[in-house]
């Protein structure tokens, strides 16, 4: 017959392996056994509690401890899942945090005799959850104190939370639109058409897709600007989509400027178109990159046709191979020639008929790159016999 073991044995083993820390106290709140795990946790040997209350181990928790047992005792209910934390070793500064629960110990006559602790240490835990605030805290102050806008969606698009800067500019809170879809927040309810344009690129984003564009934002007193947006998704580690991130920053100083640039194109385009000579602009390899509607009626040529054509192609046959030396020679050492002293060319129209004009050069950097911006008069039959006239000796 085999031997069983001996139950005090067993039970001692038992309490000295459990994962969380086990302590026996007398009817008195005396210390009669306490495992190895919650003897680390109190910062002294399991020896060092026997015959001891704890507050002669823990004196910062100790007496609010006592308490505790005392009422558990008392009332014969036990006391589950309470916190407590305490310096360990005490006046080091370094709070230890546990989860306990006290049940009464009932004697035969079914009275409490003692309690039974069982103290789960959580110092790592309330550690890491305060480096969690602590990150979320700082990652939020970055976050509001951008002027850019970035918010967090759940994946069917319902507003969880914004930084500050968009919520300041639009004149509302935050409780104003978390639990709205995006595309219900008074940012883009302005128009149907935008609402429709967001709640698109929340599905794309929910499928796995980013999506970029420019849009109009409304913002407070019904202010409209124009946002560069973004809207992308965010995976875990097993590549699950679990947010999407909007993000956005404004881009109305880069519109007033780009405005800006257009009007003074549209200004020069008509100063160019208006200049009663014949322009075009030419560049290192003599191809014409610019016309002007002179151009096009002196010549008899579309600008479509001007465009891209080596400037010797407006030229007599017979003054072709001449000046196309001229002008790579010109192109080495440019300068501006006024038209007064230029030669008279002759210059062939789409019909193959020539007539005699004049061309001032200036020379033009675009980019880094050397240009040649020509004007060209037309000379009347008057102006072409003395420009070939000699001069008197």
């Amino acid at each position: 017959m085999s031997l069983l073991p001996d139950p005090a044995g067993l039970v001692n083993t038992l309490l000295n392996s459990a994962p969380i820390g086990i302590a026996v106290l007398d009817a008195d709140f005396r210390y009669l056994h306490i495992n190895p795990q919650l003897a680390s946790s109190n910062g002294q040997p399991a020896e060092a509690h026997i015959g001891r209350r704890p507050r002669d181990v823990i004196p910062d928790a100790g007496p609010a401890l006592e308490a505790i047992m005392q009422a558990v005792q008392s009332s014969g209910q036990p006391r589950t899942r309470f916190a407590a934390s305490a310096e360990i070793p005490p006046g080091s500064g370094q709070l230890r945090h546990w989860e306990a629960s006290y049940h009464p110990l009932p004697m035969p006559d079914g009275q409490p005799c003692g309690i039974l602790a069982m103290v789960e240490d959580v110092t790592a835990r309330y550690e890491a959850e305060r480096v969690q605030r602590e990150n979320e805290g700082h990652l939020r102050r970055v976050l509001d104190n951008l002027f850019a806008f970035v918010g967090v969606l759940a994946p069917d698009g319902t507003l969880q939370s914004a930084n500050r800067a968009p919520l300041e500019a639009a004149g509302i809170r935050i409780e104003d639109v978390r639990g709205l879809k995006f595309w219900d927040c008074p940012w883009w309810n302005y128009s149907p058409q935008v609402q429709a344009q967001i709640q698109h690129a929340v599905l794309r984003a929910a499928c796995g897709e980013v999506s970029r564009f420019d849009i109009v934002v409304r913002l407070a007193n019904d202010t409209l600007t124009p946002i560069d947006f973004m809207l992308a998704p965010l995976r875990d580690e097993y590549g699950r989509i679990t947010h999407l991130i909007p993000s956005a920053i404004d881009i109305s100083a880069r519109k007033r400027s780009e405005d800006a640039l257009r009007q003074n194109e549209a200004l020069l385009r008509q100063v160019v178109e208006a200049i009663p000579d014949g322009l075009m602009m030419v560049d290192e390899a003599g191809l014409i990159r610019l016309v002007n509607s002179r151009m096009e009626n002196l010549f008899g040529y579309s600008r479509a046709t001007l465009l891209g054509q080596h400037f010797s192609y407006l030229l007599s046959e017979t003054q072709r191979e001449q000046h196309h030396g001229k002008m790579k020679h010109y192109l080495q050492a440019p300068s501006s020639r006024p038209m007064a002293d230029s030669q008279v060319l002759l210059a062939r129209r789409r019909d193959g008929s020539l007539f005699p004009c004049k061309i001032g050069l200036s020379p033009l950097l675009v980019g880094s790159k050397q240009h040649v911006l020509a004007s060209i008069t037309e000379l009347g039959q008057t102006d072409s016999d003395t420009a070939h006239k000699p001069e008197p000796a």
